[in-house]
């Protein structure tokens, strides 16, 4: 089986290559400019390979292992393919839920903790499966000749957002947990990526390069009322809508490196919350919104951390000699 889903890099900023088009609505909408440039061209999925840390030391307040409560689901090469696992925070225990000799990967959870949705490239080009964490039983989502990738179920987990490239460039698509109706967001010549359903599950904030360079919009779940939320030269990427409904945690490259920012909604402040100049990426909220899990470099190879978003202390999570990356917390 040839393998040909490929990890995602920060500043490859990401995705795919062509194939054809089966939903074709134009649901755009009309773009209103809130707030948003870094020329950074969209490229092939690459294999994935150990970033080179340039971070100098950095003195940061610890979280106590106590505090946390659920699951760390997240993807590594720890057993010489990719598969995803699951760390469960109260008993430090790691949980491999697939094993297969293909690349498993992108893990998304619902929010009972039982669902994980993923992609793999088992059938022979990159899919989306879904997984009883419970039964271990495995169904395909999607059956395209094309690259579905990326998942995001739904707050109440009926629907999966998810971006594939079936019309020829990378396009956001929706359908129901059992990969029935499909149905396209977003169709332009754009590269458009990452989704992330807003705690009510009434909107998707999403990153695309529509304005040359990557920033963060937010539209409805049927394609319309679309909305710019960041404008900066940079490159603005992964976001990751906070259950409060209010802040968007997301990665940007305007520090020079990639580092996390959380911006408000409301008050249209913008925090970053890591200095680490190394490769910080893809993080995702804790259910009660107090804290950050994501991945980074920045002591050597790519491992999972968890951030108090209040204090800003910090708790490695796995410490492997192999590439552990894009995380998702559920209960």
């Amino acid at each position: 089986m040839k393998r040909m889903i490929l990890i995602v890099m920060l500043l490859s900023v990401f995705l795919m290559s062509s194939c054809q088009s089966l939903f074709t609505q134009d649901q755009t909408g009309d773009e209103v400019d809130v707030t948003a440039t870094v020329t950074s061209p969209p490229t092939p999925w690459v294999t994935i390979a150990p970033f080179v840390a340039t971070a100098t030391p950095v003195i940061i307040p610890t979280i106590s292992a106590s505090d946390l409560t659920g699951r760390i689901v997240f993807q590594s090469d720890r057993d010489e393919t990719h598969d995803i696992f699951v760390y469960d925070l109260q008993n430090s225990e790691t949980e491999k839920i697939t094993s297969d000799p293909a690349v498993d990967v992108f893990p998304s959870g619902d929010n009972s903790g039982q669902k994980v949705a993923f992609v793999s490239d088992r059938d022979g080009n990159p899919e989306i499966y879904l997984i009883d964490r419970i039964s271990g039983e495995v169904a395909r989502l999607t059956d395209n000749p094309a690259d579905d990738v990326f998942p995001a179920i739904s707050p109440d987990g009926k629907m999966i957002a998810f971006v594939s490239n079936r019309d020829g460039d990378d396009e956001i698509y929706l359908m129901n947990l059992d990969g029935s109706d499909v149905m396209q967001l977003t169709s332009n010549s754009f590269t458009d990526g990452f989704p992330s359903w807003s705690p009510d599950g009434e909107k998707i904030v999403y990153q695309s390069d529509r304005d040359v360079n990557y920033e963060l919009y937010i539209m409805s779940t049927t394609g319309l009322d679309l909305v710019r939320v960041t404008s900066d030269p940079a490159a603005d990427v992964q976001p990751s809508w906070g259950p409060d409904g209010v802040r968007i945690a997301f990665v940007s490259t305007r520090s020079e490196f990639e580092e996390i920012y959380i911006y408000n909604l409301e008050t249209q402040n913008l925090e970053q919350m890591t200095t680490f100049k190394a490769s910080t990426e893809m993080p995702k909220w804790s259910p009660d919104g107090h804290y950050l899990t994501f991945s980074s470099n920045y002591q050597g190879n790519r491992d999972i951390y968890v951030m108090d978003v209040e204090k800003k202390a910090m708790l490695k999570i796995t410490d492997s000699p192999a590439e552990d990356f894009y995380s998702f917390w559920v209960p």
